[in-house]
């Protein structure tokens, strides 16, 4: 059996899936598998898989039945239960990981055994313009251990951090099988449903290595949602609203709300206009604060993307 899979979904994505299948097959660990998952494919994603496994007994390709609609979540939750390692990631079939991922996070678990879940900083990549790229900060998160449910309130709910991307977790197997796979009625937000309930749970280590590289085009998902105006990462949006509430209600009905996971929810749905009424003159002075801060990394983020379109 494999030390960890990999689990690699793709829906038309033969532009850049041969440089994520090679950005497995190059990391210094060696023990793994790369479960490919076709999600509807009808572009030359699936020769592209098919030759990498006949040339890689490492490499298993799924489909997902015959007729499914795209679906990140589903193909992800099939690849869950194929999977065979003790530990499981995921790579989306646009990004990469760097050489030493899988090394860096198995050496955190055996560091922190009692861990559930190992993530750390992402590089967000800009392939032609990487003057353009930066890296998450998580110096106040990285080099220990929180436990449950400290980094969903601080970091999903009061977004006083960087949440973790896709390609810079790697879980135990148990964990999953425990609390199950991604909710399958997200098409946004369906990484964080996964984080959600391990953080209820589960502690969790955070290293400050930089595991991965997260391809920034106009093409990606969410990029198109950027531009529908579903999704704004600095911004109140109506996706958000959907996950908050979807978060609430698995707490509640799981009896794992808490009264610090009740008070993070009421400041995250204030910024939605919702239980304003409850907060107490502590928590709006926090509010306000980390609206000022939100405004600042918008107004950065506005003038940045003006430079780089005059470049």
């Amino acid at each position: 059996m494999p030390m960890v899979s990999i689990i690699m979904p793709f829906h038309n994505a033969e532009q850049h899936l041969a440089e994520a299948i090679a950005s497995v097959q190059d990391q210094t660990c060696t023990d793994w598998e790369l479960v490919l998952i076709d999600d509807g494919s009808t572009d030359g994603s699936h020769a592209i898989t098919s030759e990498a496994a006949k040339a890689d007994p490492r490499v298993r390709l799924l489909a997902r039945h015959a007729g499914a609609s795209g679906n990140a979540a589903a193909a992800r939750n099939l690849g869950i239960r194929e999977a065979r390692g003790e530990f499981v990631g995921f790579l989306d079939a646009d990004d990469v990981y760097e050489p030493d991922n899988l090394s860096g996070r198995i050496h955190a678990f055996d560091i922190r055994p009692e861990s559930m879940m190992v993530y750390g900083p992402t590089r967000w990549w800009h392939p032609g313009a990487t003057d353009l790229d930066w890296t998450e900060g998580m110096r106040k998160e990285a080099g220990r251990v929180h436990q449950a449910p400290g980094l969903l309130n601080r970091v999903v709910l009061m977004q006083r951090g960087h949440v973790p991307c896709i390609c810079s977790v790697l879980i135990r197997r148990e964990a999953l099988d425990r609390v199950g796979g991604f909710d399958e009625t997200f098409h946004l937000y369906e990484d964080q449903t996964l984080w959600v309930k391990i953080l209820l749970r589960f502690p969790v280590y955070v290293t400050d290595m930089v595991g991965a590289r997260y391809r920034q085009h106009n093409a990606s998902a969410t990029a198109r949602s950027e531009q529908s105006g579903e999704y704004d990462r600095m911004r109140p949006h109506p996706a958000r609203l959907a996950f908050l509430t979807w978060v609430r209600d698995y707490a509640r009905s799981g009896g794992l709300a808490d009264a610090p996971v009740e008070r993070a929810l009421r400041r995250a749905f204030a910024s939605y206009g919702e239980g304003r009424a409850l907060l107490t003159p502590v928590d709006r002075l926090s509010l306000a604060v980390d609206g000022l801060k939100m405004k600042l990394r918008s107004i950065i983020r506005d003038r940045w993307s003006m430079l780089s379109q005059r470049r």
